[in-house]
Parts: C-alpha cells; structure tokens; sequence
C-alpha cells in the first residue's frame, strides 16, 4: 500500500493565500519525513477558499526544492481546450529535470461548472477533449517532433529554412515515460481507464462502499486487455483518494476538528455533482443528491456509508485501509487540508507514526504480539497514540 498526501491550500477564513501557500510547503516537508510516497495539488479555478490552486505546476517547482524523495504527482491537471498540451508538456518536462525523475501525472476532465463555463467548455464534450489533449501530452513527451490532428488540436511541421521543428525541450529526466493515471468516479471512466492502460485512482464523492468496489472490479477486469492510445507503460494501478482524512490520538477530537470540513465537502459535492447532472448525462453516477442530503450532519452516517471521510485515531483509518487494500487498491491519498496548520501537522505526523508502519512491517510496531510493551508486561496498562 502506496501513500499519498493531498493538498488543494485550503486557506482558513482571515488568512491570506500567501501564508497557507507557504504553511502547505513545511506540511510536505513533514510529510515526506513521516514516509509517505507521493504528495500532489488538484487543479482547481474560481475556489477562493475550498481549493485555491490554479497553478500547480508553479507550486510544484517549490515543492521540489524543500523535498528529496517524495514523488511528485499532479493529481489532476485539467486535459481540456484551455490547457494546451505542448505547454503541459514542457511544464513537466522541467519538472522533472529539478526533482530529479520525480514527477508522476494523474488527470481530469474536471467536476466542476463552475471551471468550465468561463473557460467555455462545453460538460459533454469533456471526456473527447480529455482523452485527445492526454494523447497530444504523450506524443509531446516521446516523440522527436509532435505532430497531431484531431478535433481539438492540429499540430503540424512543414520543414523549411529558419523555422524550427515543434519538439519539446528539455527533455525528460528518466528514459521511460511517468506513471499516468486518471481520477475516475463514474463507472464508465473506470472502465475507460482500464481499457486505455492508465492508473485510476476512484474518488466516489460519497456515492458509498458498494459503488467503490463495483468501479475497482470493473477496471481490474477491464485492464487485462489494455491497449494504451500512445507511448506510455501500462500503469496498472488503482488508488482511492479521501475528500476528507484527519487522524487524531481520540475519535471525538477528530471528529470536532473535521466536522465544518466534512460538512462543506459534503454540501459541496452535492452542489457540484446537481449542477454537472443536469448538463449531462456523463454525469448521471452522481445522480444521488436525495440519499446524501438525508445524512447531512450526520457524520457517523457519512464516514460509515462511503470511505472518502477517514476521520478518527490510527486504527479507524486503518481499518478502513485494509478494507480498500481487500478490494485490490494500491494506494490511498489523503486529503489532509483544511483544518489548520497545526492540526493539518499532527494528521500528518499521526499517520506517518501509527498508519503507514501497520502497511510497511507491522512486527515493528510495538506493543503488537511480536514486539510487546515492557510497561505491560509488568502490569502497567499503556495508553495508545502519545504525541
């Protein structure tokens, strides 16, 4: 089980952008002590406070300059008519070179209206505009000189004298291509995943377990028969990523310090999710709108129907870990973010202690059967999760 862990800056009511911008980069630098393997932003526009990262790969520059081994994944660079795929190329490309062959890609086609009526894209034609602007990325990465035409993009080169080729310099770091994935909620985008050869990482915007395990069937069975559209290795990978994570020493003191997190996301996903449903039905998975608003404030209901809220000590989390681990997933991304600097800290310092080494060798844990507590034995009752 890989780790991961999710920033999109959210910034608290009478901050600044510019000390949460600045807070998210010592959160990762902890992160990558605690041991997590991969650490990302989401591309986000017009969310002032939610998610205030229109510029990742800005970010990302700076990141890789506090940082030394953890994995670099832009968990969802938009493939849409606004990003344009040579620029997205040569932004990777960079990144690389500085981090040093750390740099990992997932896409999107984005959940939001709210990000795609300014830049006027159409909500149906997303997934045709995602999937060519993906291939044009490939080609730009791997191939001498990119050439393309399709719907979206026409890229073409005529020799001639004084007119250099469209190749994209520099270069990357390492010889093969990096892992690619993409964020997939709806049933049919896991299936596409599989088919395609790319990582999925499920996001089930609180749609629930049944629904999670049904998406990671469908791409596990729908991978075996891959046939990638570039020149890009099969990533058969499949990860879950948490809207919500928060890990405390007492499930009631995670609970307090999620609760206006937990809320907003949930309020949130069901306004993002009505609004995209009623525009097309690529979006009709997340037609559920009625059975969510029933369990608005009701955060046991909501951490127990669907595992996108891991809030409570390390063995809450864990548990519901190892049961993604049971359905096959690889790796988790937790969306620590949003609580406080302070909290957002102890979270991630809380899973680096008592999570991740339950996943890596739990015969070094102590006070397991393997290595048990000198304090117990002598009858001294220890308590669990000291800070």
């Amino acid at each position: 089980m890989r780790f991961g862990l999710l920033h999109e800056i959210d910034t608290p009511k009478g901050m600044a952008h510019y000390h949460r911008y600045h807070e998210v980069l010592d959160e990762v630098a902890l992160a990558e002590d605690m041991g997590f393997d991969f650490w990302g932003t989401s591309e986000q526009h017009f969310l002032p406070s939610w998610a205030p990262s229109p510029a990742p790969e800005t970010l990302y520059g700076a990141v890789a300059a506090r940082t030394n081994r953890i994995k670099l994944r832009h968990m969802s660079i938009l493939m849409l008519a606004f990003n344009h795929p040579i620029r997205v190329a040569e932004r990777l490309a960079v990144l690389d070179l500085l981090s040093r062959g750390r740099v990992e890609l997932s896409t999107a086609r984005s959940n939001s209206a709210s990000t795609l009526d300014p830049f006027g894209v159409n909500a149906s034609e997303t997934r045709d505009q995602w999937r060519e602007t993906l291939e044009v990325v490939v080609k730009a990465l791997t191939d001498p000189v990119v050439e393309h035409e399709g719907k979206y993009w026409n890229i073409k080169y005529e020799e001639s004298e004084g007119v250099a080729p469209p190749r994209v310099v520099p270069r990357l770091y390492r010889r093969e291509l990096f892992p690619i994935s993409v964020i997939c909620s709806s049933v049919e985008t896991h299936r596409m995943a599989g088919e395609l050869g790319l990582g999925s990482i499920t996001n089930d915007g609180y749609v629930g377990w049944d629904h999670v395990e049904k998406c990671v069937a469908l791409y596990k069975e729908s991978i075996k028969n891959a046939q990638p559209f570039g020149n890009y290795p099969v990533n058969d990978s499949i990860g879950y990523a948490t809207f919500t994570a928060n890990c405390a020493a007492t499930r009631e003191k995670a609970i307090e310090s999620s609760k206006h997190v937990i809320d907003g996301f949930f309020r949130g996903t069901i306004w993002l999710y009505e609004e995209l449903a009623a525009r097309t039905p690529d979006y009709n998975d997340f037609g559920l709108t009625a059975k969510l608003k029933e369990m608005i404030g009701d955060y046991e209901a909501i951490m127990n129907h669907s595992p996108t809220v891991m809030v409570g000590t390390p063995d809450d989390l864990i548990e519901k870990i190892k049961r993604l681990e049971a359905m096959g997933i690889d790796e988790v991304i937790l969306r620590i973010d949003g609580f406080g600097h302070s909290v957002n800290k102890e979270s991630i310092e809380m899973v680096g202690k008592y999570v991740i080494p339950e996943f890596q060798n739990s015969m070094a844990i102590v006070g397991s059967d393997v290595t048990p507590h000198n304090y117990e034995e002598l009858g001294v009752e220890m308590p669990r999760f000291l800070t």
